[in-house]
């Protein structure tokens, strides 16, 4: 059974935006797999009010002491997360490849995330994919100039295709994109 590392109460699987993490009852702290941080960042299961109102409710500051891992035990290592006007110490295990975000940061990492351009270009297609799908009229038109588009060559992508098909060594395609990349300057 693992603990808090904060409040040294069992941990409890709960359903987060979709993904199975662990959750302290007391101080609404997280337990996420590192490789899960970044899906969750991702889900816009929550709103942005219901994230906000999560921090409100949650976020009570950084534990500033250092925790151990509820699986290993081992001193969790304090990872920084960069937030505009605040940054969070995220705590680390490596050996388990867990973080521990205490209450309101899992909040905190996905409105932070909201902020990228990699998020709002993502929102901006799929509303844009969204009112093309809508309008069957225009979709058919869109796929009308789309099909007409011609298929342009890339001469560096040719050059390189024939290069593989030519070429033996590793050396060889090395130098050749050397000689390439030069003499196109």
């Amino acid at each position: 059974m693992k603990k808090c590392p904060v409040c040294d109460i069992p941990l409890t699987t709960v359903d987060y935006t979709g993904f199975n993490v662990m959750q302290c009852a007391q101080c609404h702290g997280h337990l996420v797999d590192v490789s899960r941080l970044n899906a969750i960042e991702r889900t816009a299961r929550k709103t942005q009010a219901e994230l906000k109102a999560e921090v409100r409710a949650e976020y009570q500051g950084d534990q500033v002491t250092p925790v151990k891992c509820p699986t290993c035990r081992m001193t969790m290592r304090k990872q920084p997360l960069e937030l505009p006007g605040l940054t969070l110490q995220l705590d680390a295990c490596q050996t388990c490849a867990l973080l521990w975000l205490d209450g309101g940061e899992l909040a905190l990492a996905q409105l932070q995330f909201r902020t990228t351009p990699i998020y709002t270009d993502a929102q901006e297609l799929k509303r844009r994919m969204a009112e093309l799908e809508a309008d069957p009229e225009r979709k058919a038109t869109f796929e009308e100039h789309l099909a007409r588009l011609p298929d342009e060559k890339n001469p560096l992508v040719e050059a390189a295709q024939e290069m593989f098909e030519t070429k033996t060594t590793g050396l060889d395609l090395v130098l050749d994109a050397c000689l390439l990349a030069l003499t196109d300057k």
